[in-house]
């Protein structure tokens, strides 16, 4: 029987391969022993450097040794690869048991019963002077016992040879004296090739190892040489014959060295397989294993090295294995695997991709199981037992809303993806794969909360400082908790640091349709507020939630609970004695309101009540493509993930037109007492506030305004329906307020510019100018109305979102007409429009964009008759929301 390599014995269970002992001698018995009649001696614990799994191994050799490279086949292999693999270790462990039916390994090697040779050294020396050739028998005793004497050497170095020379066997040619050199010339027949195992140890102390084993670690000096079927070949011959041919076949190795020497001489080798053995039936297997292996010389490949396979119908195949530095390397395993993956004619596929349940899941439904199915036939035969199973993989994905525009080609997992099946081994019976749905539902709102309690607090931080320079305004946005302070300057007149005249100047004079300069509680003549200022919290939408609030170095300052913190609004005003000079909002939201290139993303004091649902709004789809690796058939799968109902529910702040000032009828001081109300109708007029009563009032919700009906310069048929009051003289009524501006046509007077400062028309002919009275925050402004073309129609969740919240009304402070949303303009324009086809309307009145919204969908129209009596604009009175656009 042909020695084979071992499967590596460590383990307690192989102790019978080697009971091998030093036994110690004294120099007093060394005279009167001889190796004769002497009973014990030296002995060995073997084993194989192999004792793991070969992907465990240490890869000894070049990286390029182990590189797979494909050769085409000649003969009658049209289409076929011979594919070179080389991995580390001779026959090593990891190969299926069926190709290693007489591999020699610890368990059957007692049964070989081949000796091996044992060489030892003796310290400072460079030949086996102490032992030389001596064998060694498969129980680990001597067959001529020696001891190892201490006063002869105290360390001795030892090398090994597997199997031993015998019957005059030339395989080992060294003379005594020298280390062993092994003369390797394999039999042409491969059945007769021999495993040759080397040893080389360190030296070992006399010491260490009396009445103790030696351990000598074998290792393998050729190359294994495997032969095997792909899983892709499909060709039905019987193999009869291997050749390996015009490869060198004569060799020395040089044991002490670990070196082989290669001789010049080529020679061919062969292995006649009986009984044949059939390409098609034994797909993925080792034609040549058990005593079949070729052990050859390791060696640079000559340039004509090739294979040659002869099947029983006489038929062949050849293939090139030499040339371009192709080598054997010692103590590996080199597989020559014939591969048929481009010749794809002799068989039939099948692919194919079936959902388990359906292929359509709720917005909270996640696994979508499938089972792929994917496999060749060989043609020509019946039934199922030459179907082979074909991998399969993922390739692409897309995905879309319709089901008809689909989005570009990815390779990788869409976002609505999680996790999926992306390859699989393939088989005639459905293979389980699954695809995961992302979870895509929201409790946006208390996402939001948590974000801004989330936030890293804040300290001493200026709302004011945009981009590291100050820029005021009657709105500052607070994403955190923390410490905050902002300067006693009257709306936006500081900007970018400097102050910004042009916020409460105009460049036109002052009259009944242009207010300038703009007024506080009294003109205003440069940005800041003077006087014995106190700070106060207004009110706030959250209890507590603002605390601290002062005055110091004309900054008002004021504290937000990190734990109470949410979506809300707040006003803090600066007061001398009980007058209030000028107020604020502090909106509580988050800093994405204001990312965007034109629109503010929510209106102006914005909280929701309710918003959550899928953050898309319509059904959306998945489509993988799945290909099979070699027949490049391809099959999908189309999965729908339904949306959940979307739900943007909440309230904003109202504004009567060219007010700075916030409204809402919702607002309760710590009494539970509403603290916005109606103006108390005054003497002689359904009043208006002034100027300067409406910055003293920011609660205050002016009437429409009408004059003495009594006067005869007031006509029934007109009327601007404003809530601002102009002082002007007239019969029974008192003198105007000192400073004020006075009219005699007052009832008709209105102020275009108080949301744009150099607006004196209707129309607007020049650059946007914003006031102090703007309630924006920094860096935005009310629009105009033709900037709402930049909206058209919004998404809620996406982009600007625009809520129909009704208009507030100054009649009776309710909302009404919930379901369209009224967003204000800065312009006012002049009428006439019409109730009805006979009955004109006169006056001046505020523009708007009107949003009917469905669906969370807002669709604007603008200065657009949707049916008689409903012009785009309205009494500057009505409270309606303010959408604010980038400067």
């Amino acid at each position: 029987m042909k020695s084979r390599n071992f499967k590596f014995a460590l383990m307690a269970s192989f102790v019978g391969l080697a009971s091998f002992v030093v036994t110690a001698c004294t120099d007093s018995d060394t005279a009167q022993d001889t190796k004769k009649n002497v009973e014990d001696g030296i002995s060995f614990a073997v084993s194989d450097i192999q004792n793991i799994n070969e992907p465990s191994l240490p890869k000894t050799k070049a990286p390029s040794v182990y590189e797979t490279t494909s050769t085409p086949l000649e003969g009658d292999a049209q289409g076929l690869e011979l594919v070179e693999t080389t991995v580390e270790g001779v026959n090593p462990v990891y190969v299926p048991a069926a190709t290693r039916a007489l591999v020699t390994d610890m368990s059957n090697f007692a049964t070989i019963n081949k000796n091996f040779a044992i060489f030892a050294t003796k310290e400072g020396s460079t030949a086996a002077n102490y032992l030389y050739n001596e064998q060694v028998k498969v129980d680990g005793t001597m067959v001529n016992p020696v001891k190892w004497k201490k006063s002869e050497s105290s360390k001795l170095k030892f090398f090994a040879v597997h199997p031993a020379s015998a019957n005059g066997n030339p395989m080992v040619t060294t003379t005594s004296g020298t280390n062993p050199v092994v003369n390797y010339s394999p039999e042409a027949d491969a059945k007769k090739h021999i495993d040759v195992l080397v040893a080389n140890t360190e030296a070992f102390n006399y010491d260490d190892y009396v009445n103790q084993k030696i351990p000598i670690k074998f290792s393998h000096a050729t190359t294994a040489i495997q032969f095997k079927i792909g899983n892709d070949l499909s060709y039905n011959q019987e193999v009869k014959k291997i050749e390996i041919q015009n490869v060198y076949g004569e060799g020395t190795y040089d044991v002490a060295t670990k070196t082989w020497t290669v001789g010049t001489t080529k020679k061919n080798y062969t292995l006649t397989l009986n009984p044949t053995f059939s390409t098609a039936q034994n797909p993925g297997t080792v034609m040549n294993g058990g005593d079949g292996t070729f052990f050859m010389i390791p060696q640079t490949l000559p340039d004509d090295a090739k294979v040659k396979i002869t099947f029983a119908s006489g038929k062949y195949w050849e293939g090139k294995i030499g040339g371009n530095g192709k080598s054997w390397a010692e103590g590996t395993t080199k597989t020559y695997t014939i591969s048929n993956s481009k010749d794809l004619s002799d068989r039939d596929f099948t692919l194919s991709i079936t959902p388990t349940n359906g292929t359509e899941r709720e917005y909270n439904q996640f696994d979508v199981p499938f089972t792929v199915t994917s496999y060749s036939h060989l043609k020509g035969y019946s039934g199922n037992t030459r179907d082979k199973a074909e991998p399969w993989k993922v390739v692409s994905y897309e995905v879309s809303t319709d089901g008809t525009n689909w989005s570009a080609v990815t390779t990788t997992k869409p976002e609505m993806v999680t996790a999926m099946t992306e390859s699989g081994n393939g088989g005639t019976s459905g293979e389980a794969a699954t695809m995961t749905l992302t979870n895509d539902y929201h409790d946006f709102k208390a996402e939001r909360d948590q974000a801004l309690k989330d936030a890293p607090l804040v300290n001493d931080k200026d709302l004011s400082l945009v981009n590291g320079k100050q820029s005021t305004a009657n709105c500052y946005i607070v994403s955190a908790g923390g410490t905050y302070k902002f300067p006693t300057v009257y709306g936006n007149a500081i900007e970018n640091g400097v102050n910004n005249t042009g916020a409460y100047t105009s460049k036109y004079q002052q009259s009944k349709v242009t207010l300038n300069p703009f007024w506080g509680t009294k003109k205003i003549n440069n940005p800041y507020i003077d006087g014995n200022l106190k700070a106060e919290l207004l009110w706030c939408s959250v209890p507590n939630l603002v605390t601290n609030v002062n005055v110091a170095n004309k900054f008002v300052t004021f504290s937000v609970d990190k734990n109470k913190i949410q979506e809300g609004s707040a006003i803090i005003a600066v007061k001398e004695g009980n007058t209030i000079r000028w107020s604020w909002h502090i909106w509580f939201t988050s800093q994405d309101v204001m990312n965007t290139d034109n629109f503010m993303r929510e209106p102006l004091g914005f909280r929701h009540t309710k918003w959550n649902g899928t953050s898309y709004l319509e059904s959306r789809k998945v489509r993988v493509i799945i290909t099979q690796t070699r027949s490049k058939k391809k099959a999908e799968l189309v999965v729908t993930q339904k949306a959940a109902p979307y739900v943007r529910e909440g309230v904003a702040m109202y504004y009567q037109q060219g007010r700075k000032d916030p409204l809402t009828p919702n607002a309760l001081n710590e009494n539970n007492e509403s603290v916005m109300y109606l103006q108390a109708p005054g003497s002689g007029k359904d009043t208006g506030l002034r100027l300067r009563e409406s910055v003293m009032n920011p609660f205050e919700m002016a009437r429409f305004r009408w004059y003495d009906p009594n006067d005869s310069r007031n006509t029934s048929s007109k009327g601007n329906g404003d809530w601002m009051w102009l002082d002007f003289t007239i019969k029974n009524k008192p003198g105007k307020i000192v400073g004020e501006p006075s009219y005699s046509d007052a009832q008709n007077g209105t102020y275009y510019n108080l949301w744009d400062a150099d607006r004196c028309k209707g129309e607007a002919v020049y650059d946007f100018k914003k006031t102090v009275y703007d309630p924006s925050p920094a860096g935005f402004h009310v629009p105009r109305l033709a900037d709402f073309e930049l909206i058209k129609e919004t998404n809620a969740g996406k982009g600007t979102f625009m809520p129909g919240l009704g208009i507030l009304s100054h009649y009776n402070f309710g909302i009404q007409n919930v379901g369209f949303g009224y967003y204000w303009s800065c312009e006012k324009r002049e009428g006439p429009g019409y109730l009805s086809e006979s009955q004109q309307w006169y006056g001046i009145y505020g523009l708007f964009a009107l949003g009917r919204v469905s669906n969370n969908k807002t669709t604007l129209v603008l200065e657009k008759q949707e049916r008689p009596g409903f012009p785009m604009f309205m009494d500057m009175a009505w409270g309606a929301n303010v959408i604010s656009i980038k400067e």
